[in-house]
């Protein structure tokens, strides 16, 4: 298995944290201060050191022996902005061109909320009175800067100037791959609003949004955009920002009540109690956008690792599992389809059907699952 030489990495990667330490690189955003950081100070879940989850950490869980950074505990692991800068196996990023749909998301319609997926954690959906753009990150790298963490080969095909009006961008926390300087600013002139966690809307009225546009949400907050639509934040157990100084800003789940389905993004998270209090409160739930990648049990706290996607989906008693947060870019040492593979048996076992569209290609709730094998290209 072959290694990755990082030295060259971590040069540029000393060249950059200096400034971007101090703030001075644009993409990096702005942390809440003033009366902003005064604000969230008085949350119950805001503390000296800034947002906690709600529980200490999930339930200890080891999966497998196969993850090459179990053993990799050395200073790196412990600066999160430069882990992505460690040596990783050839494995972690496929070897052929990433099979993509282009769907003309101008013409798309359907009477039910359809969802179109880009790579990662970033897709559309599209109902029938809003088009709704989650986590928005159609660069083709992930990160302050190129190199590092770019994108699949074939997995970058969508761009900005592909997406139509977005009457709604939701943000799940600030970490660059799920919330892109690049694809924020080429995007402006086309968001109408925007939804994010407590302390996220500093980055965008930085950025230049018009602060009028931003609505912030804390756990168990709701938003009602028009009279069939209405988004809930909720907990995930995660963290969150884009520089040394960690935990400024919230992170987030999501409940979408839309045209009389419910629809749940988990977000980044660990998996703990919250999916089945979730589930209890909400569910069921006629899809759900669920984290499955990018999972390594250095980080076992704060990703899941594809049994627990599965029982999360249960807990939240979800009738289809739309997997995210994978397909785009290599951030664990784990193969890159590996956990799909990992997900599907145990999915059958519960009875969980799970729909995994190509980039790009369109589901539609209530149609049955898609699943072509695409995920073989290697």
């Amino acid at each position: 298995m072959k290694i990755s030489a990082t030295i060259p990495c971590l040069c540029l990667a000393f060249l950059f944290v200096i400034p971007m330490g101090c703030g001075t690189v644009r993409s990096v955003g702005k942390n809440p201060s003033g009366k902003n950081l005064r604000a969230l100070q008085g949350l119950p879940n805001y503390t000296a050191d800034g947002f906690v989850n709600l529980s200490d950490a999930p339930p200890r869980r080891i999966y497998g022996s196969n993850n090459l950074a179990n053993n990799r505990n050395g200073i790196l692991s412990k600066l999160r902005p430069l882990r992505m800068l460690k040596g990783k196996p050839d494995t972690v990023r496929p070897r052929n061109i990433i099979p993509i749909v282009k769907t003309d998301l101008l013409s798309l319609k359907s009477d039910k909320p359809t969802v179109v997926w880009f790579g990662h954690s970033c897709f559309l959906i599209k109902t029938k009175t809003a088009n709704i753009l989650f986590d928005p990150e159609l660069s083709s790298f992930a990160g302050p800067f190129s190199g590092p963490v770019n994108a699949f080969e074939g997995a970058d095909a969508y761009t900005p100037e592909d997406m139509p009006p977005i009457d709604v961008l939701i943000v799940s926390h600030d970490h660059y791959d799920h919330l892109d300087y690049n694809t924020i600013k080429k995007l402006k002139k086309k968001v109408k609003r925007v939804v994010v966690p407590m302390g996220v809307g500093s980055h965008f009225t930085y950025w230049g949004y018009d602060k009028a546009k931003i609505q912030e949400l804390n756990w168990g907050e709701s938003i009602n955009i028009n009279p069939q639509l209405n988004i809930t934040a909720m907990p995930a157990h995660h963290r969150s920002g884009r520089t040394f100084k960690g935990n400024k800003t919230l992170w987030a789940s999501y409940v979408i009540e839309v045209d009389g389905f419910k629809l749940f993004y988990s977000g980044d998270t660990g998996y703990s109690s919250h999916f089945k209090t979730i589930g209890e409160h909400f569910g069921p739930f006629d899809l759900a956008m669920m984290e499955c990648g990018q999972y390594n049990n250095n980080w076992w706290q704060n990703h899941m690792f594809p049994q627990q996607t599965v029982q999360a989906a249960a807990d939240l008693k979800a009738t289809m599992i739309l997997p995210v947060h994978w397909g785009k870019f290599a951030e664990a040492y784990h193969r890159w389809n590996e956990s799909i593979k990992t997900m599907l048996p145990v999915a059958d076992n519960l009875k969980i059907p799970v729909t995994i569209p190509k980039i790009g290609e369109a589901y539609t709730v209530g149609d049955p699952p898609l699943q072509t094998n695409w995920w073989n290209v290697d």
